[in-house]
């Protein structure tokens, strides 16, 4: 007979696996490479400990013990493995695996804020003497199995698996925490026979990815989602399981069906690692405190637990941990950095308001999440943007914020990511031998440059010594004043700066040849060096950006530059690295519905800059009529350079509201927008 749980008993959960003794040595200062002899680093005084805490399946299994009865209105039992007291106090004790990692004080953000341990370092593991220890039974059979394998020897030994693995048990739920391999040895093959319809499985996108997933680098909510969609319906092994949830980071999670949708659950303000880089250190138990609530969302409803809920809570919760382990410099011992079990069950029972959405993830590819989570129209949320501020009307959308530059627009996004990161890399590498050269294309007043400068204001803010230069080609008179420009470059670098040069307007003729300049920037390019006066020099690690002038899209200038005769246009593109496209406040082509939310971020951003005194807290007074003729016209002449000429020529000085009285005369409108249709608008209904 199948063993089940019964309606009138208490909800039992089970946690077997991989226990661990997780030895953390702590040390007091920031570690930094040492290049002196032990005899001058030695100090008797610097007092480094080392401590250990219970880990893996132990300590999943003291987790959920202490948040499942807070977090459930009915009775929960959980069982797991303990491990003894005298095991976590001998460092060469065999009968445990475990595992070792470096601990330091680190602020709380890279803002600063109050110290905080956390992990420098994995040093590794030493698995058990034999391999595996033993699981504890419990009685009767669970209702919820959940297994932590780590791949420390549990999966490979069915001699200690629970014993209720077999006997016809047919628990309600199985939750399997997966480390790489996955979906692989004799536990897998077991547990997708016998309770593949009940199980779920839980694993890291970086575990995805070690097994060649096609999961790319983080460039959108969207694409990720499709991706790691796409990775797991595409491996027959994983997508047998009822379901499989990939966390990506501390950012998000994909939950992905067997015989249903999948969903993205996601942060709107951050993508994968955008969290983790405002928090310095390396963010640890992100999987426990997932698979904690998981089992926890089971108990709460054996029959249609939800997921997508328990996900967040898992999410809030890691980060959480990642914050909880503060140095109390008075505290015995010195407050050690132990799991914060008590702490961290508390964040996951307490009621409180999350950051993270739900969303269906379609088959499309191209899908916007905006068009599933809203009903609103892109005109109505760009009223909102204005009026409250991007934080309340986008609070379910993803935006990307880069210093001051904001973006809603998937493409716009995903090209804008692309570029930061291939220059992070660039800046990471120790040797840099020439040039990084990237591309930047917009209309007109698009804010080509201002959105890479405020990439770089993030990276110096970071400690990046950055020197930024600007150079018009079109001002340029001949090609010999090129190694003038270059030698200010190199000057940079030789200074110690890494210099982030604008080349506009390299699209421009030089001496009528259409062009021109693309042949003259091959060897600075490729080789990383210039010819002045006869010599060779070298220019020094340096980032060019060529902004285009005369052609709004990368699609534009490719079409026009391969036909070009002697351009040497294919040579030129094949030493880009990256590229990325600045739409602008006007429509790029009859099927982009997304302009309207470009001018929405660029006016409310203007407004908040140049009229300060419109803003009543975060809310902005203006005219209903003025705020749709800003939105509705058709085309600024100039791009966001007329947006921001029409409110430096608005009478706002010492106003609490943006009037249209305030607006310029028609004449002046006139060299911005079609005057007559923004008066119209302005003076309309709506």
């Amino acid at each position: 007979m199948l063993a089940h749980h019964s309606n009138h008993g208490p909800y039992t959960i089970h946690v077997t696996g991989d226990p661990t003794i997780d030895w953390m040595l702590v040390v007091p200062e920031v570690i930094a490479p040492a290049a002196l002899q032990v005899s001058y680093q030695w100090d008797a005084r610097v007092p480094v400990q080392i401590v250990s805490q219970p880990g893996g399946a132990a300590l999943l299994s003291m987790l959920l013990d202490a948040a499942s009865n807070p977090a459930c209105t009915d009775q929960v039992v959980v069982t797991g493995p303990v491990i003894l007291e005298n095991a976590t106090r001998d460092p060469a004790n065999n009968a445990v695996t475990r595992t070792y990692t470096v601990w330091q004080p680190y602020p709380a953000s890279v803002r600063g804020g109050a110290l905080v341990w956390r992990m420098q370092q994995f040093l590794g593991a030493h698995r058990a003497l034999e391999g595996v220890t033993p699981a504890a039974e419990p009685t009767p059979a669970p209702d919820c199995l959940v297994i932590d394998d780590a791949n420390f020897g549990f999966r490979e030994h069915p001699a200690v698996w629970p014993l209720h693995f077999g006997d016809g048990y047919a628990p309600r739920h199985v939750i399997l925490k997966m480390s790489n391999p996955l979906a692989s040895g004799p536990l897998w093959e077991r547990l997708l026979a016998d309770h593949g319809n009940v199980l779920t499985v839980y694993c890291s996108v970086g575990d995805l990815r070690k097994e060649y997933a096609p999961v790319g680098q983080p460039l959108s909510w969207e694409r990720t989602g499709s991706d790691i969609t796409h990775a797991v319906r595409a491996r027959p092994d994983l997508s047998a399981a009822a379901r499989v949830i990939v966390s990506v980071g501390m950012s998000g999670a994909v939950l992905v069906e067997r015989n249903g949708p999948a969903t993205l659950i996601f942060d709107p303000l951050h993508q994968e690692g955008d969290w983790e880089r405002g928090k310095p250190g390396t963010p640890v138990g992100l999987g426990t405190c997932i698979t904690a609530a998981l089992a926890i969302a089971t108990a709460r409803d054996p029959a249609t637990p939800d997921w997508s809920t328990a996900i967040a809570t898992g999410l809030d919760a890691g980060r959480a941990l990642h914050d909880l382990r503060r140095i109390q410099p008075d505290a015995p011992n010195g407050s050690p950095p132990w799991f914060p079990i008590h702490a961290v069950a508390e964040c996951m029972t307490q009621t409180r308001e999350t950051c993270f959405r739900a969303v269906a993830i379609p088959a499309a590819a191209d899908w916007h999440v905006f068009d599933a989570v809203t009903d609103e129209s892109y005109r109505a949320i760009a009223a909102r943007i204005v009026v409250e501020g991007d934080m309340l009307a986008c609070r379910d959308l993803p935006i990307e914020r880069i210093g001051a530059w904001s973006s809603i627009d998937r493409t716009e996004i995903e090209s804008m990511r692309s570029v930061r990161n291939i220059i992070r890399e660039y800046i990471t590498q120790s040797r840099r031998t020439r040039p990084l050269s990237l591309a930047v294309f917009g209309p007109p007043g698009a804010g080509k440059s201002f959105a890479i400068k405020q990439m770089a204001r993030e990276w110096m803010a970071g400690g990046a010594n950055i020197s930024v230069l600007e150079f018009n080609l079109s001002q340029l008179g001949v090609i010999s004043d090129l190694p003038h420009a270059l030698q200010r470059v190199r000057d940079c670098a030789v200074e110690g700066t890494l210099p982030l040069v604008f080349w506009d307007e390299f699209d421009t003729a030089l001496g009528g040849r259409e062009l021109g300049w693309l042949a003259a920037f091959l060897a600075p390019m490729q080789d990383g060096t210039f010819l002045e006066h006869g010599v060779t020099r070298p220019i020094g690690p340096s980032i060019f950006v060529f902004a285009g002038g005369t052609h709004a899209t990368m699609t534009s200038f490719k079409a026009r530059a391969v036909d070009v005769p002697g351009a040497k246009a294919t040579d030129f593109l094949s030493r880009l690295r990256g590229f990325v496209d600045i739409l602008g406040p006007n429509a790029m082509h009859p099927d982009d519905d997304t302009f309207i939310l470009r001018r929405a971020l660029l006016l409310r951003a203007l407004l908040q800059a140049k009229a300060p005194a419109l803003l009543h807290g975060d809310r902005l007074d203006i005219d209903p009529g003025v705020l749709r003729a800003f939105l509705d016209v058709q085309t600024y002449v100039h791009g966001a350079r007329s947006i921001e000429s029409i409110i430096d020529m608005s009478a706002l000085s010492g106003k609490l509201r943006y009037e249209r009285s305030a607006l310029p005369p028609h004449h002046q409108l006139n060299l911005h927008v079609a005057a007559e249709e923004f008066l119209t608008l302005v003076h309309g209904t709506p």
